[in-house]
């Protein structure tokens, strides 16, 4: 009624939800055939589709629920896929190199070759780059750099020591050398694995394209120097 109501004042509203994925599993009257998901689709598939009333986005930082949409054939043709991922190069370099400009910072400049450094190191990730910055008024780069380069190495050994550690390092040195991993190479013992580092972040499953990622360049970082021994 809310949505009739605002569609005849001339708004079409955007209703955004966030984290669908924590509504994944729960069904209606116990019944396992009729899932709150799917009840939840066919209603926003009213709303917009057919009663043109508001646009729905919906947000899941879990791959796997996404896949999980998008590979339901009542699901993919009423929905857009948008794949929301970090900075570009040239707009992090832009940002580096003009800090007075977009983080109001005027202690200190960055010089072409610390802007590819801080690159190198966490790529377009705007949170990893501001903890970066804030640093830079306590640390030298070099310094900051060496300690994130620990820090996430320990994340990846904090993630592997465990029973399937042998299995884990398997897959984990695909991406050595590799930025990504189609699921067309793997086995479906290891997609339970993978799809476990997705579920911890470690890695990202992107399901438009079928294929693994890890969770950014720090977490590509803390790959490598894993194995860096």
């Amino acid at each position: 009624a809310e949505l009739l109501d605002l569609t005849r004042k001339g708004i079409k509203p955007v209703l955004i939800i966030d984290e669908l994925q924590a509504l994944d599993k729960i069904y209606l009257d116990n019944d396992k055939e009729r899932q709150l998901i799917r009840a939840l689709f066919n209603f926003f598939v009213a709303m917009t589709k057919e009663s043109h009333l508001a646009h729905i986005i919906i947000a899941s930082s879990d791959g796997y629920f996404i896949d999980q949409v998008y590979t339901d054939s009542r699901l993919k043709k009423t929905s857009i896929f948008y794949k929301v991922d970090y900075l570009a190069k040239e707009d992090v370099m832009k940002w580096l190199l003009n800090l007075e400009k977009y983080s109001k910072i005027k202690d200190y400049t960055l010089t072409e070759a610390d802007a590819e450094k801080i690159w190198d190191l966490v790529g377009g990730s705007m949170w990893e780059i501001q903890d970066i910055l804030s640093s830079l008024f306590q640390q030298p780069l070099e310094k900051i750099i060496a300690t994130y380069k620990q820090r996430m190495r320990s994340l990846i050994v904090d993630y592997v020591v465990k029973p399937e550690r042998e299995a884990i390092e398997k897959l984990l040195r695909l991406f050595i050398q590799s930025d990504e991993l189609s699921k067309e190479d793997i086995t479906s013992d290891d997609e339970i694995l993978l799809r476990e580092m997705v579920r911890q972040n470690i890695l990202y499953f992107d399901p438009t394209k079928a294929t693994y990622y890890p969770q950014g360049k720090s977490y590509h970082l803390g790959i490598r120097e894993y194995f860096n021994k």
